[in-house]
């Protein structure tokens, strides 16, 4: 039997308040005390100023036995004090209360989104291969917003419950009757509201799975526009994209209908509560009239936080399982903390790959792989597209673990070394990743030290230096959306230039050169074999003009390794 699908509500209340700590019930106290002394506002004014204006009313002066003995004029005075400085209070107290509940939003809303990406990278590059970019797009943009929205609805749901809270325990003092009888209508009320809770929550569900499903079209529009535009068939993305956006659209627009209808009929219930109160007090409880008017006000300030509660219930139930598809994507979220200072890179000598198997599938993979690298040494990978050239180097830079067989470097096992091996690896792939920012800024992408001499030295050595120079900006020209100012050729220099920036000992490049010209490639490769101190690399490439000048060759065939020098 399978499991139904879970609310998100339990599992995000308990994640915010491991966050939160004690600024949660510091929080908590200002809701009451802000409460408190809204409360005793209210319930002063009413009976001192009828006091200062009829006199000491014997029914009224038991609340403030004090005022008998001051004339009318102290205190009428004295009720203008104690509402004044009891506002004065409240309106502190909120401030504080709402300047805290701010900022523990905005804070969680961010942390979230660290842990999210941080339990992405944790959990390794097969993992994140499978959530994919419009994945991660769709909870980084959608699920974290909705949870953080859902947090925010908690939040006023407690203001709201705290001034019901205070609001009856001082409308008690007045007429314990009347307030037994103001709680049973709420209490009726709260039972009719679990059962739109439950709606909320399975619109929630359907509303967040609705925007997940439009974030990947959306995604698949972007990444398959220029070939859709060049193809004339643009039609299917934008009728596929208009669809899921149709239906997202539906479940907000049933959503937000249903959350009307609730309010207003929990409005039109507030006005026949109220008139029912007065009624029972006047004919039923006889209630002098100071009395009867005071408790009526705080049952009408009470109107107000009791529909914020439940509206912000029903908005909870349906923002939670944004949090529900976070978890579910990724799993239990991770700490955001990483190693604050970076692993120094590895010094070795010699790499070896002893009998390495990989199976992706089913005849799919690596079999009995081995080869031997050198410091400084250049080794050439070649074999048919799928024969797996890139399993073999994602093993060697970390990203996988060998099924089977071994990987050492000087004879002891990656695995025991992989934080600093790791810092001394530059891994760049035929489809380098050129970011929406500048040239600058994609050079320090991967944590280079900003020093200018620096960067323009490694944009010499790939040759792009001439270019960037003609740029209006030079190094701060923006470069646009994965790099669509520049060539393809010119995108894989920049990546490479950013590499080298490491200074790495180990150069991996998988097609990282494909798009450069034959003799544009020949030139780049020497250029790199010149550097001092040169650094060991691992060249998938399908030229043998590429192949040519590397130390040793292995070639991939149907996942087994043939040394071919």
């Amino acid at each position: 039997m399978s499991q139904a699908p879970s609310s998100g509500i339990a599992a995000l209340l308990s994640d915010y308040k491991g966050f939160a700590g004690g600024r949660l019930w510091l929080a908590l106290a200002l809701m009451l005390s802000a409460a408190v002394a809204e409360g005793f506002g209210l319930l002063m004014i009413v009976p001192l100023a009828t006091i200062a204006m009829r006199g000491a009313d014997p029914e009224l002066v038991r609340f403030a036995p004090w005022a008998e003995s001051l004339t009318g004029d102290q205190r009428f005075f004295g009720a203008l004090l104690l509402f004044v400085g009891a506002l004065g209070l409240r309106a502190a107290l909120l401030y504080a209360r709402d300047v805290l509940l701010a900022h523990l939003s905005a804070e969680y809303g961010a942390n979230l989104r660290l842990r999210a990406a941080a339990t992405l990278a944790r959990r390794g590059w097969p993992f994140a291969s499978r959530v994919g970019q419009s994945g991660m797009q769709s909870l980084l943009l959608t699920d974290v917003p909705r949870a953080q929205e859902a947090l925010d609805n908690f939040q006023n749901l407690l203001v709201g419950v705290s001034m019901l809270l205070v609001q009856l325990a001082l409308s008690s003092l007045l007429s314990p009757a009347l307030t037994a009888i103001a709680v049973g209508f709420i209490a009726a009320a709260f039972f009719v509201s679990l059962r739109r809770a439950r709606r909320g929550t399975v619109s929630g569900r359907e509303i967040s799975d609705a925007l997940d499903e439009s974030a990947g079209t959306g995604f698949r529009l972007h990444a398959g526009l220029k070939a859709a535009l060049a193809q004339g068939t643009l039609a299917a993305f934008i009728e596929e994209y208009s669809a899921s956006l149709g239906r997202a659209a539906g479940h907000l627009t049933r959503f937000a209908r249903d959350y009307s209808y609730y309010r207003q009929l929990a409005a039109f219930g507030a006005a026949l509560f109220a008139a029912a109160l007065l009624l029972i007090g006047v004919r039923l409880l006889h209630l002098p009239f100071p009395v009867l008017i005071t408790s009526l006000v705080l049952f009408a300030r009470m109107s107000g936080p009791a529909q914020q509660v439940q509206g912000n219930a029903l908005q909870l139930a349906a923002y939670a399982p944004a949090f529900a598809a976070i978890e579910r994507r990724l799993g239990k979220l991770q700490s955001a903390v990483f190693q604050s200072s970076p692993a120094q890179p590895l010094e070795w000598q010699q790499l070896d790959v002893d009998r390495v198997s990989f199976e992706h599938q089913l005849g799919v993979g690596l079999d009995q792989v081995s080869f031997t690298l050198g410091r400084g040494q250049w080794l050439g990978l070649s074999g048919a597209s799928g024969g797996g050239k890139t399993t073999l180097v994602d093993l060697v830079a970390g990203l996988l673990t060998p099924q089977e067989g071994r990987i050492t470097i000087d004879s002891r096992p990656l695995g025991e070394q992989l934080e600093r091996w790791r810092a001394g690896v530059a891994y760049v792939g035929q489809e380098g990743s050129v970011f929406n920012d500048s040239v600058r800024g994609n050079l320090l992408a991967e944590a280079a030290a900003p020093d200018e001499q620096a960067l323009w030295q490694a944009l010499e050595l790939v040759g792009l230096a001439a270019r960037i120079r003609a740029m209006p900006r030079g190094l701060d020209e923006h470069v646009g959306d994965r790099g669509s100012q520049l060539s393809g050729g010119e995108r894989q220099r920049l990546v490479l230039a950013r590499a080298l920036l490491r200074k790495p000992g180990l150069l991996i490049l998988d097609e990282a050169t494909a798009a450069l010209d034959q003799q544009a490639e020949a030139a780049l490769i020497e250029r790199l074999r010149g550097c001092d101190p040169r650094p060991a690399a691992i060249l998938v490439a399908h030229r043998d003009s590429t192949l040519s000048r590397c130390d040793s060759v292995v070639s991939l065939q149907h996942g087994k390794t043939n040394v071919d020098r």
